[in-house]
């Protein structure tokens, strides 16, 4: 059977908006998604709850991801990507700057993030103290970006220091922004803060520069 061009403009044009639709779903069920894995780890997220969040019939989960696995291996993987291509922005600012000014403009930049996407954050914090990492659903993510991280600093700041001191430097400094931000609810009671507070947020900042800042001091340009 021919069909005309005039048939087959109608039938590109019907194919596109479908698949536009189908994106737009898509991205509505990982947005939900997101919401309940950084209010709940993985084992006790379920996809009802992604459905009930997203105010959507959780049917309409299982025709654009198999599993709960599925969605959360694409949460993860995209929260991943979005963290170090942030980071390695915020690596090219800070190379130009003194040790204090750096450390502390990267601290703003990383408090800003959390401030417009909180969600990440706390999905980190519930999933790495998982009893069998290496079955989580998207743990290697988890995994590749501290590692290329590693790798960004050593490229940014290459000959700044040994490796070893970049992995035991950046390890610590990267758990506890995470902790701090991710887990700021529990850090901030401690003191009588409000987590969302400008006061708690400053306060993670002068902690990360008093603790850190000594270790990288001199080792960049001063002003």
């Amino acid at each position: 059977m021919k069909i005309n061009i005039k048939t087959a403009k109608k039938l590109a044009l019907k194919n596109s908006s479908n698949a536009s639709r189908g994106e737009e779903t898509r991205r509505m069920i990982l947005d939900a998604a997101t919401k309940v894995f950084a209010m709940r780890p993985y084992n006790a997220a379920s996809i009802r709850m992604i459905a009930s969040q997203g105010e959507f019939y959780h049917g309409l989960i299982r025709y654009h991801f198999p599993n709960k696995a599925k969605i959360f291996e694409t949460v993860v993987e995209e929260v991943c990507q979005n963290l170090r291509r942030e980071n390695n922005e915020w690596l090219s600012e800070v190379s130009k700057l003194s040790a204090e000014k750096g450390l502390a403009l990267y601290m703003d930049r990383f408090i800003e993030f959390f401030q417009n996407q909180p969600e990440v954050f706390r999905i980190i914090i519930q999933n790495i103290s998982h009893d069998d990492p290496v079955s989580l659903p998207g743990y290697s993510h988890l995994v590749n970006v501290v590692t290329k991280t590693q790798k960004d600093f050593e490229k940014t700041f290459k000959g700044l220091m040994p490796n070893n001191m970049v992995r035991r430097f950046l390890n610590s400094l990267n758990i506890l922004i995470v902790h701090y931000l991710g887990a700021g609810t529990f850090e901030a009671e401690i003191m009588g803060m409000n987590p969302k507070s400008d006061e708690y947020l400053q306060w993670v900042k002068e902690t990360i520069l008093f603790i850190f800042l000594p270790v990288i001091k001199g080792m960049m340009p001063s002003d």
